[in-house]
């Protein structure tokens, strides 16, 4: 299909104003890529954050990999189906380790190049013994969904490309994974003003599911919250079906509902010393969630039971000093009224929310 490559730049075209002398530093500008094998048994995520501005800020890498025990070699196996990998480092924003045009972002450990359709990302944390590097060429049709919507002291952007052909390779240890050409990829960006620790909060997933005839749907959902999510935003979610959109459910025709572990648990947590010293704090995570929506060209059902929860932490200036960032897999059953047919599908889905 053709892309929109304009449209396409614009979207991760980087936001911050560097030549701005008085550049404030609640400024942040983020890439996010997930990837994820068709059999559900490798799903990675890697975010690449700049806060603030060069010699007075931060390029901030965060990269999760959950993968089946089984494939595994013993010394690296734990005593659950999936097994959850992490690393999340600060890297001092120098002026030198970011480029605008064409876009890269250039540290130890880290490397970004986004030109046109074509990225390229390497992230390497020897210590943890950690490390990813992929290609991607943009397949689906981009959005810029926001650039100034309102969102605590300031605003937030985002644009969107839910569909990337890859390949590369991911290391954990001393065992090597392909990631082929064949896998599923979602590439999102965010970038505005806003101070963690403010009353914000979102609920984000994106799910990949294929249907019996060999279709395949990806649905995105967002929907801004406060900090304890009693109070929403509007929801929205967008349905691609083979990297097209094709259709977008909005506002009251969206019914979002989560189910709560009855029990509190400890989550795998990074960075390392935030971890340590949120070792003792539990909490209630998701088992399932289900989406409806329904509106006069179309209705949705969406079933999710998770299976993996990681938690990223945050520092903040606010009362309670700390931002935690839950990152939940699952799979997914779906099935999807439009245009005359009914499609039923099955899949993966990984979902991010705020507390």
């Amino acid at each position: 299909m053709t892309i929109d490559e304009q449209l396409l730049a614009r979207i991760e075209a980087l936001r911050i104003p560097l030549d701005d002398p008085a550049l404030p530093i609640d400024w942040k500008d983020w890439y996010h890529f997930l990837l994820w094998d068709r059999e559900g048994k490798i799903r990675i995520l890697v975010n690449i954050a700049l806060v603030g501005r060069p010699q007075d800020g931060a390029i901030q890498i965060s990269f999760l990999v959950n993968i089946a025990s089984d494939l595994l070699a013993p010394e690296y196996r734990v005593d659950l189906p999936i097994a959850t990998f992490g690393t999340a480092f600060s890297l001092e924003w120098q002026p030198d380790m970011v480029r605008q045009n064409s876009l890269r972002i250039l540290g130890n450990g880290l490397q970004l190049e986004i030109n046109g359709k074509h990225s390229t990302l390497e992230v390497r944390d020897e210590r943890m013994q950690l490390s990813i590097r992929f290609q991607g060429e943009a397949q689906a049709t981009p959005i810029l969904v926001t650039e100034d919507s309102p969102f605590g002291s300031g605003f937030i952007g985002w644009g969107l490309v839910p569909g990337l052909q890859v390949m590369g390779e991911l290391s954990i240890g001393r065992q090597n994974f392909s990631i082929e050409q064949n896998w599923f990829s979602y590439h999102d960006r965010n970038f505005g003003r806003f101070r963690w620790g403010e009353d914000i909060g979102w609920e984000w997933f994106v799910a990949f599911a294929t249907c019996n005839d060999g279709r395949q749907i990806t649905f995105v959902l967002d929907q801004r919250t406060n900090k304890d999510h009693s109070v929403k935003g509007l929801p929205y979610i967008f349905v691609y079906i083979n990297h097209q959109l094709t259709k977008v459910f909005v506002g009251s025709s969206l019914y979002i509902n989560w189910e709560w572990s009855a029990a509190a648990v400890t989550p795998v947590r990074l960075p390392g010393i935030m971890a340590s010293l949120f070792s003792d704090r539990t909490l209630k995570v998701p088992q399932a969630l289900q989406v409806e929506a329904a509106d006069e060209q179309g209705r949705l059902l969406l079933n999710v039971r998770f299976e993996t929860i990681a938690e990223l932490i945050v520092p903040d200036n606010q009362d309670r000093q700390y931002t935690f960032i839950e990152e939940v897999t699952g799979t997914v059953e779906v099935s999807l009224f439009l245009q005359g047919q009914t499609l039923q599908a099955k899949g993966l889905l990984y979902g991010e929310y705020v507390l």
